[in-house]
């Protein structure tokens, strides 16, 4: 989505596919952290049912933001293992769209470039997920900020979902306060 971590916090986003039940699915972990209350690190870990694991290691920065969206740009590199295919994630545009009461759609626009091949691009992922929060801590000394559950849906470039052209995700989405408290 198109909102920042915040400034020293973490935000790890888990979805799981237990036991590779679902044959299109994959486990996956994103991890971003928040250098400021536009600017992030993040990154993900993925571990799909056919083809090899792969990681992400990006930037991310948060250009606008009002009371109704929030828009950000990110660029990174994905690795996979133990190949050295390696892809650009360039430009991305990153939306969230504040709907109601803390519920949000958030998503992406990512162009997907071969650096192997002179950063010949791709083409183009989008996703869209509906972002439905359990948790938000009205505490500022607590240790998780809060957690949100996302159902949503994936467009992919490099393989084609079995139903249509697009592949159901879900997340849980967790935000800690655990590295900086503001005075």
């Amino acid at each position: 989505n198109g909102t920042a971590t915040g400034k020293g916090k973490v935000g790890l986003d888990l979805t799981w596919n237990p036991l590779d039940y679902y044959p299109e699915g994959q486990s996956y972990v994103v991890l971003s952290y928040g250098f400021t209350d536009k600017f992030d690190f993040h990154s993900y870990y993925s571990h799909p049912v056919k083809g090899p694991d792969n990681f992400y290691l990006g930037l991310f920065y948060q250009f606008y933001k009002n009371k109704y969206m929030d828009l950000a740009s990110a660029v990174g590199v994905r690795q996979y293992r133990p190949e050295s295919r390696r892809h650009l994630f360039a430009p991305q545009l990153l939306y969230t769209l504040n709907v109601f009461k803390g519920l949000r759609i958030g998503g992406s626009m990512v162009s997907l470039r071969d650096i192997d091949r002179n950063n010949k691009l791709l083409g183009t992922t989008i996703d869209i997920a509906l972002i439905i929060p359990l948790f938000k801590s009205k505490l500022v000394n607590s240790k998780v900020n809060s957690i949100d559950f996302c159902i949503g849906a994936f467009k992919p470039i490099l393989w084609k979902p079995n139903n249509l052209d697009w592949h159901p995700t879900y997340s849980i989405d967790i935000k800690f306060n655990r590295f900086y408290n503001s005075k």
